[in-house]
């Protein structure tokens, strides 16, 4: 379930997030809700764009649709961030830990192809690493 995250102090993607052909996530307003209740509302501007649906347990999967996601739409990325100017844009992958008594190390890759095209259009990445037993409780 790869992720690419834009985020803006001054400036919503409402109006680009209804008409881009970019599969749109999410896209929240600076001091929208974030959960029910309205306890804590978003101090930014977000969008979030669909890289992925791979399972958090398929890595290489996420890579792959990362890497097939920014090729085909890098032209309107490029167009995006010339327009809006996000100050950070994040390549998300979500991974469950593999750590456990027998395992003690976990080592994952990127390989140079999707690394080459984050950086052209100046991305960050991030491997978000969550407990598989704990998602749950949350």
């Amino acid at each position: 379930m790869c992720v690419l995250k834009a985020f803006s102090s001054s400036q919503s993607f409402r109006s680009f997030s209804k008409a881009t052909k970019i599969p749109v996530y999410s896209c929240v307003e600076k001091g929208d809700a974030l959960s029910p209740g309205g306890k804590s509302l978003a101090a930014e501007y977000r969008i979030s764009f669909d890289v992925s649906d791979k399972e958090w347990d398929d890595f290489p999967g996420q890579v792959e649709d990362a890497t097939a996601f920014l090729s085909k739409w890098e032209a309107e990325l490029i167009s995006f961030t010339s327009d809006f100017e996000p100050e950070e844009m994040i390549l998300d992958f979500p991974l469950y830990s593999r750590l456990s008594e027998s395992i003690i190390n976990q080592n994952d890759y990127l390989p140079k192809q999707l690394i080459t095209l984050a950086g052209r259009l100046g991305l960050c990445i991030g491997m978000s690493i969550y407990q598989q037993d704990r998602i749950a409780e949350l």
